[in-house]
């Protein structure tokens, strides 16, 4: 895991609380684009094998709401299961992304393994450093397992899975933005 993530894990039962934040050396509007191009997602997102937006539709105050599918895999050391999630996801304010999962099937295990998945981006503008912009983006996730696991495997793959995420998330928008812009920073 790079020091510029910071993800932090706890877990409460079969449920995990997760936060990861970085701070980016991009403008809000790149950074925005890069984890809302959902099209894009498998050319960059590790664990993504297809994404398609199912229904989109706009709300009121420049929100949007979508149905989205994505197929992939979650990986951990040795292990990987085959995944499909549906999406609902609201667009507020080309601020804050928020995702729930309607269905969730994970491999061999179908629908028995995920209870609950909600996820949230949020953009944060920090001040400029020498004129160049900064964003901080925090990515909070609650996900519910109806299948126990050991306490230290799941908070391990969590952490590790939101870390790549992340990462992935900082060497697009720096793709995004050109040789001089998007450095990873430390949050």
């Amino acid at each position: 895991m790079s020091e510029a993530v910071k993800v932090e894990v706890r877990q409460i039962g079969r449920r995990f609380e997760a936060e990861a934040v970085l701070d980016l050396a991009a403008d809000a509007r790149t950074v925005w684009a890069t984890i809302t191009d959902y099209a894009a997602l498998p050319s960059f997102m590790p664990g993504i094998r297809a994404c398609r937006v199912v229904e989109r539709k706009a709300q009121a105050d420049s929100g949007e709401h979508l149905v989205v599918e994505q197929q992939g895999e979650f990986r951990f050391l040795l292990f990987a299961q085959s995944m499909t999630v549906l999406l609902h996801i609201e667009h507020r304010a080309r601020r804050v992304a928020e995702a729930k999962a309607v269905n969730f099937e994970l491999g061999l295990f179908k629908r028995r393994a995920i209870d609950v998945f909600e996820g949230r981006y949020e953009l944060t503008p920090l001040p400029s450093r020498r004129g160049a912009p900064q964003v901080q983006l925090r990515y909070t996730a609650l996900i519910g397992m109806l299948l126990p696991l050991p306490p230290a495997i799941g908070s391990v793959a969590v952490r590790q899975n939101l870390a790549a995420q992340l990462e992935a998330v900082a060497r697009e928008v720096a793709r995004r933005s050109g040789p001089t812009q998007a450095k990873p920073g430390r949050a």
